[in-house]
């Protein structure tokens, strides 16, 4: 490795994760899923979804998609809808969930208390790593909160069941009916078991403390919703308050109605942008009639013995709180009467610690959660580790399962000794470097869920409103996504295109190509063309180019390069920066040489006439103007024979402090670059700059009204000042600009960059092609490598003209492709 190969390795960008997998707590590959599904391998794109969501149908129906608040559509339309594509592939194949095995034995058994989502998650892990797993559940079935206050309306009840099975299938052991604290105790658990895991959840609901909260008729979201559930709810009247704005809230009001209500009010004490609940859940719940009272806060509930109305005050938004949240500032004055029958608390819930039995050194009525290492999982209690929503109070389903993800790998590093590895997985949402560029990307509407009637729904309330994505829908969803990755290095360059082929493409990938086969395959750091565009349009400024140039080096140390193929180039330098042919005159005229002007070898060898005129009118309007011609050492240079450059920037060095010379004046840009970076203490100009500062020759004619593209050379990308002034010539001469896609610090190269046409012409072709296919007009270049890229005939330089015909470089001898 290298110093640029390092830095590529760590700052590229390229494969950070995508929003919508970033979002995710689970952290699924949601990019490759939907890439896979939009390539009709709909059986691949679940089983992606399968690597780290054993439970599909689940988070497809119930999940808060953070991946789809997160999906880089936002910006332009309607974000992908991510779990109603999950939940379609999960509903085609709903047994492909069991097809996994468990892992090699081991003998440490673990305990899993709780059967919701942690422990589901945790058991089903543990037993992938081999482990015996027994799963403590206090109640009759498993999944805990996802059973008991999850609508079936919402996740149908053999969804569920089929599902949660999973953990039986691999081979764990599941003990209903059985509670700890009750029917067995954590000392029993951490006798018998080498460790436990507490998953009990937050199943205790939080009641209003305000006047008339004891009432009959007034009951908390999670009772309410167990009873719906259970079919053991009261009568809930004509007219239901709901208060609070999370997902237990949206699950009671819509429950309400479905119970008979013919009134279903919400109220929230905050904007409805602030609701916990997601957006869609709340645009569902609008279209099943219930009235949303948002900046309204309870401060009284009316009646004798059962509740018949509720007070609330309109309230505004106060400060942020420590959380980052405005809380509710109530308005004087502004005090509202809503008449109810029931009214249903959904303002909080925490965990019952009674598990932990008398003696506690703690009030169990005064903690909210459990305190576990936010890392390890650990408890205080030696082998015992806690996740879920006991630790952190409640949470969307997903982070649930996050978590019991994360407990089972903390537990296994605990069993063997060994320290959790370096990137864990997440447990939720978190930030992306990754930088989309969606210029083109047009907007597309997103499909609509197709959804049950509101009179079946009334006639069927238990039927799942949500009907799933038809293949039709799902294969037009799945066409949205705009497979979101930064890349744009490799888009733009034929040459990473052909070696670096994964997705997605990044210069990352480069270098670990170069580490892996570089030395043994050399035409692969030899096809790169130098030519920097990958750097100008990276959005962290990393040059692919320089690791290959590196790598050049490191072969020509290692006796295994320059290649064969760049024998004739090495010969053009060898007598470029001979004595034979090199030549350092100061002005023949003055005698000085305050300055010289360096057309290069290119220029030189294709168009001596133009060298010849370019230097009179130098000589003209800038006496005391010499003349070098040379090589400046860029071929070499670009070989990796950087010691044969300096040893001739240097010997050009001293020739101009010969001539006593303090500025130079280049033709080439690669030119310029060699001078600018090995030559600093010598002033460095173009001649398009100095032309424009001298003036044109005389008989310079005025140009017919055309239009041209400009080629601007890579060796001018870092040098607008360069790009002014071509296009100031041409616009001098009369001509129009039309300026290419990529133009100026964005040009794309030619194909010559690099020596690449001799050793792989038909890549070099390739990038021939790609510059070309953005040309409308005629163009203009201002790089002489640039100008016979099209098919050049036998060159005519004073090097080739002048050496017998055995001598001269093969290079030379046909043209370029």
């Amino acid at each position: 490795m290298n110093d640029w190969s390092d830095k590529i390795l760590a700052e590229c960008i390229g494969e950070e994760p995508p929003p919508c997998q970033a979002a995710c707590p689970l952290d699924i590959r949601v990019r490759e899923k939907l890439r896979l599904m939009q390539q009709g391998k709909l059986a691949e794109a679940l089983a992606v979804v399968l690597e780290r969501c054993p439970f599909p149908g689940i988070l497809g129906r119930i999940c808060t998609h953070p991946c789809e608040a997160a999906c880089t559509r936002n910006s332009l339309d309607q974000p992908l809808a991510v779990a109603g594509l999950k939940r379609y592939l999960a509903d085609l194949a709903p047994n492909a969930v069991f097809n996994v095995a468990p892992g090699l034995a081991r003998p440490q058994p673990v305990a899993v208390a709780g059967g919701g989502p942690a422990g589901l998650m945790a058991a089903y892990e543990l037993r992938r790593l081999g482990y015996p797993v027994t799963l403590f559940e206090a109640g009759p079935f498993l999944g805990g909160a996802l059973r008991l206050y999850i609508p079936p309306y919402r996740l149908p009840r053999e969804v569920l069941e089929r599902e949660v099975s999973v953990v039986q299938k691999l081979g764990a052991e599941v003990r209903l009916r059985t509670r700890l604290g009750r029917d067995i105790h954590l000392e029993d658990l951490r006798r018998d078991f080498a460790a436990v895991f507490l998953a009990l959840g937050a199943h205790k609901g939080l009641n209003l403390q305000i006047p008339g909260a004891n009432l009959d008729g007034v009951s908390n979201g999670l009772s309410f919703l167990m009873a719906v559930n259970e079919r053991t709810s009261p009568p809930v009247g004509r007219r239901v308050a709901v208060i609070g704005g999370g997902n237990a809230a949206m699950d009671a009001a819509l429950s309400a109605w479905r119970a008979g209500a013919e009134e279903v009010h919400l109220l929230y004490p905050r904007t409805a942008d602030l609701m916990p609940a997601p957006a869609s859940e709340v645009e569902e719940a609008r279209r099943e009639g219930v009235q949303f009272h948002f900046l309204s806060l309870p401060v009284r509930l009316l009646g004798e013995d059962r509740v018949r109305g509720l007070v609330a005050q309109v309230t505004g938004l106060g400060e942020p709180a420590a959380h980052g949240r405005s809380g509710p500032a109530p308005a004087p004055g502004s005090e509202f009467t809503l008449e109810v029958d029931t009214v249903i608390t959904a303002v909080g819930q925490t965990a019952d610690f009674a598990f932990f039995g008398p003696g506690l050194a703690f009030d169990t009525a005064t903690i909210f959660k459990l305190e576990a290492d936010p890392v390890t999982f650990a408890t205080m209690i030696p082998g015992v580790f806690a996740g879920g929503d006991l630790v952190t109070g409640p949470r969307s389903a997903v982070e649930a399962f996050a978590a019991g993800r994360r407990a089972a790998l903390a537990i296994h590093c605990s069993l063997q000794g060994e320290p959790l590895p370096q990137e864990l997985p997440p447990l939720t949402s978190r930030g992306t470097k990754l930088i989309v560029d969606t210029t083109g990307v047009a907007p597309v509407p997103r499909q609509p869920m197709p959804r049950l009637s509101r009179a079946a729904r009334t006639a069927h309330p238990d039927t799942e409103v949500e009907l799933g994505f038809t293949d039709s829908a799902a294969q037009a969803e799945v066409a949205r996504c705009i497979s979101c990755a930064c890349s744009l290095c490799v888009k733009h360059c034929t040459f990473l295109q052909h070696y670096v082929t994964e997705f997605p493409g990044t210069e990352k990938g480069l270098v670990r190509l170069l580490g892996e086969r570089g030395p043994a395959d050399p035409l692969i750091p030899y096809s790169c063309h130098y030519c920097g565009l990958c750097q100008a349009v990276c959005p962290v400024d990393l040059h692919a180019g320089k690791s290959c140039l590196s790598a050049r080096e490191a072969l020509v140390a290692g006796g295994k390069g320059p290649l064969p193929q760049h024998k004739g180039i090495q010969n053009f330098v060898k007598w470029g920066a001979s004595p034979t042919f090199a030549l350092s005159r100061p002005d023949p005229v003055t005698g000085k040489a305050a300055r010289v002007f360096f057309p290069g070898c290119s220029l030189a060898g294709h168009a001596t006439g133009v060298v010849k005129a370019a230097y009179a009118h130098l000589r003209r309007k800038l006496p005391g103007t010499g003349i070098m011609l040379n090589c400046c050492g860029a071929p070499s240079y670009f070989m990796g024979e950087r010691d044969v450059m300096l040893r001739i920037i240097r010997n050009v060095g001293a020739e101009m402090a010969k001539l006593g010379a303090l500025e130079v004046i280049v033709a080439c840009t690669h030119c310029y670059q060699i001078f600018q970076e090995f030559l600093p203490e010598v002033k460095t100009r173009t001649i398009y700059e100095v032309l424009n500062e001298v003036g044109l020759p005389e008989v310079a004619p005025a140009g017919p009204p055309w239009t041209f593209n400009i080629q601007d050379a890579c060796g001018a990308r870092q040098a607008p000042q360069i790009h002014d002034a071509v296009r100031r010539l041409v616009a001098g001469l009369g001509y129009e600009v039309e300026e290419m896609a990529h133009n100026r610090e964005r040009s794309i190269c030619c194909g010559s960059g690099g020596m690449v046409p001799a050793v792989a012409p038909e890549l070099a072709k390739k990038m021939t092609g790609f510059r070309l296919s953005e040309a409308t007009r005629d163009l203009v270049t201002y790089c002489a490598s640039c100008r016979p890229r099209r098919g050049t005939p036998p060159c005519t330089c004073w090097i080739c003209r002048s050496t017998r015909p055995g001598n001269r470089p093969k290079i030379n001898r046909r043209p370029i492709p």
